[in-house]
């Protein structure tokens, strides 16, 4: 008898523990199930090279060597490289960047005097600094620096008689886009840039000894996306 109420005592101590047995194991569980590999935050400090396809539009402002004035609208479809350094203090990054762009931008209108004028841009080139905020594999930044550019512009006149000039140029660029780090090396990014060429003197030679001068400014706008290897 004495065996059978310490066993039945033994039992029934079990069994009333066993609610908070359970209890105290529903946390376990639950941790257990949504416990998982969590990425480490993207750093964005390092080198990076990268290539890049867009479209560019914009407008010359063409003093012909007549004396006409006249604006052609520029068009084309761009390709290009990009090179560049980051450097990440807490959530700021700052950096420097070099990018050239082959340019099929171009266009073509009428002056006043019936004369063709046509400007046609192949390539520019562009040294910037960056500055932008990180939100762990998002950056938002903005850049500006110097730009240059290669150009020829044509004036074809009513008895198709053409004369050329090309030219290179200095300027500025500001700009800004938004980048997104998809793997642990690789990113992608959407990126808009404003180039401006102040008005510059050009050397208008055709047939014969026509050897004339006239301007040519130039507004550009370059919209890309990019992919770049970080190191």
């Amino acid at each position: 008898m004495k065996w059978g109420a310490i066993i039945g005592s033994v039992a029934l101590a079990a069994l009333t523990s066993l609610p908070a047995r359970a209890a105290d194991m529903t946390p376990i569980v639950q941790r257990s199930a949504t416990s998982g590999y969590i990425p480490a935050e993207f750093f964005w400090t390092g080198f990076y090279l990268g290539a890049g396809i867009g479209g560019g539009w914009g407008h010359s402002t063409f003093v012909d060597p007549f004396g006409s004035i006249a604006s052609p609208s520029l068009k084309g479809f761009l390709l290009g490289g990009v090179v560049g350094i980051n450097y990440q203090i807490s959530s700021v990054v700052v950096g420097v960047e070099g990018d050239f762009v082959g340019s099929l931008a171009k266009g073509t209108t009428i002056d006043p005097l019936g004369n063709a004028l046509q400007t046609q841009v192949f390539w520019t080139a562009t040294i910037t600094g960056r500055l932008g905020w990180a939100f762990d594999r998002l950056l938002v930044y903005g850049k500006g620096g110097a730009a240059f550019e290669y150009d020829r512009d044509s004036v074809t006149q009513p008895s198709a008689v053409a004369v050329v000039g090309s030219t290179t140029r200095g300027g500025w660029t500001v700009g800004a886009g938004v980048e997104y780090a998809f793997t642990e090396h690789w990113t992608t990014r959407l990126e808009y840039d404003y180039l401006r060429f102040p008005t510059k003197g050009s050397v208008f030679s055709g047939p014969g000894p026509l050897n004339v001068a006239g301007s040519v400014g130039i507004s550009l706008n370059e919209l890309k996306l990019i992919i770049a290897n970080k190191f």
